[in-house]
């Protein structure tokens, strides 16, 4: 198998969070380097989405998704569990994947509608920006609101899920490449956020320098009139 990744994505970080909690070692990493242009030469080949991560199982099987690739991984690495042992654990990872995945959706249109990054590439609309903005911190707090539910180490038990793989990712990524606050009316998450980031999955990736320089002033365009 090969993951083709760029290795401080949102979405390839929930991969490369998950591959390490699981201990999988037998999957090749090929990052793509994105000071070579955007989209990388191989990818017309490899994915008509144009977007990572991308799992080749083999020459018939690609997987485009990044939760798609989780759960292929899980059914084929599955020990220990990591979306839950019975049913009832599975059905609530799943919950708070679909907010967490939700938030990291809202996230994404915010940034598209409010960075200027995205100048010349996106109508930029403060309205829309603030809609996304709104919403991707009410994803964290249900997030929050659901950890009220039961006391435990990590978001759903007491050991990982792919839950605290995509939540920890997106967080992470909002906060140290655009600067975005961590919510301040979500105390069980951040408590969570910060013991997680202790973990030796959670290490930050490097951002380009250029990139870090061109997403700067995403709260102002989102928050100041």
């Amino acid at each position: 198998m090969k993951l083709y990744e760029m290795e401080f994505g949102v979405y390839p970080r929930r991969v490369s969070i998950y591959l390490a909690e699981k201990g999988i070692t037998d999957v090749e990493r090929s990052p793509f380097d994105l000071s070579q242009g955007w989209p990388p030469k191989d990818m017309p080949k490899l994915s008509s989405l144009g977007t990572v991560p991308i799992l080749q199982v083999d020459q018939d099987i690609i997987i485009r998704s990044s939760i798609a690739i989780l759960e292929y991984l899980e059914e084929r690495y599955p020990t220990p569990p990591m979306i839950g042992g019975t049913l009832a654990e599975k059905a609530r990872t799943r919950e708070f994947v679909a907010l967490a995945d939700e938030a990291t959706t809202m996230f994404s249109f915010w940034v598209r509608k409010a960075s200027p990054l995205f100048t010349g590439r996106e109508e930029l609309n403060r309205d829309a920006a603030r809609l996304g903005a709104e919403w991707y911190y009410r994803r964290l707090r249900e997030i929050d609101m659901l950890m009220s539910e039961k006391e435990c180490e990590f978001l759903v038990g007491n050991a990982p899920t792919i839950a605290d793989c995509i939540t920890y990712s997106t967080i992470q990524f909002a906060h140290d490449l655009y600067d975005v606050p961590y919510p301040d009316d979500a105390p069980r998450l951040m408590d969570w956020f910060h013991r997680f980031a202790a973990r030796p999955s959670a290490t930050s990736v490097p951002f380009p320098a250029d990139l870090r320089a061109a997403t700067q002033g995403l709260p102002a365009l989102t928050w100041e009139d």
